[in-house]
Formats: C-alpha cells, structure tokens, sequence
C-alpha cells in the first residue's frame, strides 16, 4: 500500500470505535499496541461474556476477537452479537488454523481471519475493505436519514396544504369537520358572500379571487379569539364560536355586518362593497347535522336579501319541510339504486262490456314491507337525474310480468324520456327479450308535455312510438292549457280526463259541461276517453251517461302488485 493510501486509511480508521477481545493478557496487550497506530478508541476484554457487556454498552464499528476463551468463547460471542446487529464488521484473530474454525466463523458471517502474528499487509487489505463498507453503510444510513427527513417535512407539509384552503391559506372545510367534532365549539356561523358571481363576471376570475383574500384578511384581523375562521367551499367562510350564548352569537352577526357596512374591501384601485348571509346552528354530535342546519339557515337568510342571518329551528314548518325534502332525496336515490322501485297494476274497465280492458303499471316505492307511494319519490328523482332510470326499471319489470300473459297494460312517460335518446333502441330490445307485442302497450304522457318547449321533438318520437305498434295517451287532460290542435299532430289513441273534473262531477255541472266537450271533442277525433278517480258508483253511473270509455279508480279496483280483475 503506498504511503498516500496507509495516510487516507489512518485517518479513516482513527474516528472509528473498536472491541479487542482476547483472555492471554499479554497477547491482547500486544494487539492494542499494534492497533492503537490506526484506531483511537479500544475498548478490550478478557472473555465473550465481557464483551458482550461492553458491545451492548458502546458504541462498537468493529470487533477483534480471539475464539478460544473461558467462560463464551469467541465463535459463541460471535453468534450472540450475530443476533443483535448482523452487520458489523467482525474479524477473528488467532493461532489456529483448523478447518473446522473457518466454517463455523463464515456461517456467523465473519469478515476476516488474522494470524497470530499479524500479517501487515494482510491486516491493511482486510481493514481497508471494511472500512470502505463502514463508510458506504454510513453515508447509506445518512442518505436514508435526509430522505426520511424530506418525507416528513414534505408529509407536515401536504398535511398542512390539506387542511387549508390554498389561496387564503386559512383552515378548510376538513379542518372544520375535525374542529366540530372536538367538543369545544358550541357553534357555527356560514357566512357566504352575497352578489359574488356578479364580481366574478365583470371583473373576472382572478380579480375575484382577491376579493376573497382580502376579504379573508379582514375577517381574520378582526375576529376575536373565542372564534376560529375557516375558508370552505367557493365564496364561503364558515365560523366557530366557544362559550357563547345565542345573544353573543346574534351580536357577532350584527357586529360582521355592521362592520362591512362601513368598511369596503380594496383591491387595486377598486373598493368592492361586501356584504353577508349568515345561517347559524349550535353545534350537534352528528357534525353532518350542523352542516346540513347551517345550509337551511343560509338559504332562508337568503329569502329576506342581503345582510341577513338566520338560526336554524327545527321547530319551524319551513325547516322541517325543507329537511323532510332532503331525507326524500336520499331515499329516491336509494330506491332508484336498489331497483326497489315496482310496478303496481290498476284495472281499468271498458263501460261497454264492464269487462277489465287493460292495467295501469304504476311505480311504487317497497321498502322492506312499507309502499311508498310516487308524490314521495317521483319530484326528488326528478331532481337527481334519475327519472329515466325509474322508467326504464319500470318497462323492464312490467314487460316481464306480462310475457306469459294476454292482458293489455299501460306504462307512463315523462317529457326526459321523450328527450333523451335511449327510448326507442330499449324498447325494440325489451320487445325482443320478452316477446311482447307493441300492440298490447299503451305509453301514457301527461297534457302539459304535449306543449312543452320540446313539442315537436316530443311528437316525433312519439309518432315514432306509434309506427313500432305502441299506443299513445294524454294522461291528466283538461286540467292544463289545452291546445286540442296538438291532439291532431300526435295521432293519439286515449285520452285520459283529469281526476280533478271526475272527482267534482256530482256536485259541479260545470265540470260535467267541460268534461261532455272533451267526450265530444274526442268521439269526433275517434281518441277514446277514460276517467280517472272512479272512486264510487255515482260516479261511475255519471261518467256511462257522459259517453266514456273506460273507468279508472278504487270503485273499479286498487293498485296491486297482482292482477284484480
């Protein structure tokens, strides 16, 4: 080795921490002296036990160690160190030269053999190599340490960046959640900006979003510090407050708007006046309550214009409609997804024959054993986008019901069926699946879609309808606008007279006028008519006289899942 390199290998092995163990005293005497040229720091002792007390206690880089020993010998220490750290750097020094040593030492994963007495350049190459290894492990273990410090610097950082709104850095919609589920807020404030879309569009986006900081800015200067401030969604801020009675609460209300009544928001050379709606809630166990409280609150602040907050009553009928109206929507979409939407069948009688001419597939809602009737989940589905899904679970349940049978039957249609594109290729596929003759099936479409924006979309595909075989029928006729020249255009086969005369037509001899000029009109056309809410015999015997057709209602027979006839 040139003297170069043995300099650069002193230097290396001066800063690391050696165990010498050996039980011939002046043998281990000798290696210290030996090894102390290259290594400041040796530690010895006489036997394995000794040294693994010390190797426990220290802080080690290397072992030199003899193998035979009283009391654990070498190859022994050697395994139980083994069991500790399997990394070490472990050379064995002895007189012996059996075979048998150099096996058990390399399946305890021995570095190096020195002979007694040391051969320098044997020595110098074994340790060179092991200190080359010290240091990859080293700068292994430094380069692990830097990343495992970037992960969680960058972890607190994300963790941060998730828990805060990114562009006025305050504590988001997750934080509040956390925050309400604390038990340390006794309640909550949604404020939201009011006219913000009108910023948004004359002085754009980014303008906008200046308006929000430094609306942020404001509010968090001047907050006090029983609340904490929180940026949610859009032109929102959310507030909580602790140790607060309502009076405090409405206080701090009057005092947000008062102080934006006063104080314009600057941004360039522009002052923007804000203003606020407030809905208030206490703070509930179920966070989901509070959230959904502060909303109804909001949007009644809204009702009475800007500047306004409002606190959430559940005693109040305008909350609980609201609330009812909610829970409706979740349970439509479960309903829709479930597929527990199911037809019921209504007879409806030919007044000629008295015989049953057909059945009506009404929609039900089955829960469990509760019927849930259509004004439930008909409006909310309607809302959610899922009015289509309801028809066609419909068409499919009430098509394969009636495969094995003769009967007629009627399904309804709503204006989205009519629009939508997937009507006419399902129908022709259901047909297909089931074997059901078009001819048996009546699609009833209610009077107001007949005049609709979409009118003569609608007409087309209704007339499309009628080409495949399918029978047409206005449902609630006489009770809109009628337009009886639109009745020409869509070739109708039925239709159906508003339950709203047939109900009066005992007591009202105008809606018995009204409802002889619809038989009348209709009898020219040659459309049949049917009533609807047939729901006793007087009934019954007046509609006969007017010249209907057909009767519908409980007098003629209820909804069944199974056919009344």
């Amino acid at each position: 080795m040139e003297k170069a390199e043995l300099l650069a290998l002193m230097n290396q092995t001066k800063k690391l921490n050696i165990l010498v163990v050996d039980d011939d005293v002046t043998t281990r005497e000798a290696i210290v002296d030996f090894l102390d040229a290259f290594f400041e720091n040796i530690l010895s002792a006489d036997n394995g036990e000794e040294a693994l007390k010390l190797y426990k206690s220290h802080r080690i880089d290397i072992i030199f160690t003899d193998i035979n020993m009283p009391v654990l010998n070498g190859l022994d220490f050697i395994q139980k160190v083994r069991e500790v750290d399997v990394s070490i750097p472990i050379l064995i020094i002895s007189a012996h030269t059996e075979a048998d040593y150099f096996t058990k030492s390399i399946r305890y994963g021995v570095d190096g053999y020195l002979l007694k007495p040391f051969d320098m350049q044997q020595f110098l190459l074994i340790t060179s190599k092991i200190v080359q290894r010290i240091n990859a492990d080293r700068e292994l273990q430094e380069y692990k340490e830097h990343l495992e410090q970037m992960v969680e610097k960058k972890t607190k950082e994300l963790e941060y960046r998730c828990m805060h709104e990114y562009y006025t850095d305050l504590p988001n919609s997750i934080m509040l959640q956390e925050d309400l589920s604390s038990g340390e807020y006794n309640y909550m404030l949604l404020l939201d900006m009011s006219h913000f879309s009108i910023i948004n569009k004359e002085y754009g986006k980014e303008f906008a979003n200046h308006v929000i900081i430094r609306t942020a800015r404001t509010l968090e200067k001047h907050i006090h510090r029983d609340a904490k401030l929180y940026k949610t969604e859009s032109d929102r801020f959310a507030i909580l407050l602790k140790n607060k009675t309502i009076e405090d609460v409405y206080l701090f209300c009057d005092q947000i708007v008062s102080f934006f009544d006063m104080k314009n928001i600057r941004v360039d050379n522009s002052e923007i006046h804000i203003t606020f709606n407030i809905g208030i809630d206490k703070v509930r166990e179920k966070i989901s309550d509070t959230l959904i409280h502060c909303e109804y609150a909001l949007d009644k602040s809204k009702e009475l214009g800007s500047r306004h907050y409002e606190l959430f009553n559940e005693e109040l009928d305008s909350f609980k409609s609201e609330k009812e109206a909610l829970q409706w929507l979740g349970l439509s979409r479960e309903l829709v997804m479930q597929e527990e939407i199911e037809p019921y069948y209504q007879p409806i009688m030919d007044l000629k024959t008295g015989e049953i001419y057909k059945y009506e597939a009404l929609a039900r809602g089955v829960k469990k054993e509760e019927v849930i009737t259509p004004a439930y989940f008909i409006e909310p589905s309607e809302k959610l986008g899922l009015s289509t899904a309801i028809t066609r679970m419909m068409i499919n349940k009430t098509f394969a019901f009636f495969q094995d049978k003769r009967e007629h039957f009627s399904i309804n249609l709503t204006e989205r069926d009519m629009l939508e594109g997937y009507l006419i290729e399902f129908l022709q596929e259901k047909i297909k699946a089931y074997s059901i003759e078009p001819s048996r099936v009546t699609f009833e479409i209610l009077e107001n879609i007949t005049i609709a924006n979409n009118s003569e979309r609608i007409t087309q595909k209704l007339n499309e309808l009628r080409e495949m075989g399918f029978k047409i029928a206005v449902d609630d006729f006489g009770i809109e606008n009628s337009n009886f020249s639109r009745l020409l255009d869509i070739n109708l086969d039925f239709i159906k007279i508003d339950g709203l005369f047939i109900k009066d037509l005992k007591k009202s001899q105008k809606n018995r006028t009204i409802t002889q000029a619809i038989v009348n009109l209709a009898k020219t056309l040659g459309i049949k008519t049917v009533a609807e809410y047939v729901e006793d015999e007087e009934i019954y015997n007046i509609i006969k006289e007017c010249g209907i057709d057909y009767a519908q209602g409980y007098y003629i027979g209820r909804p069944s899942p199974e056919l009344v006839s």
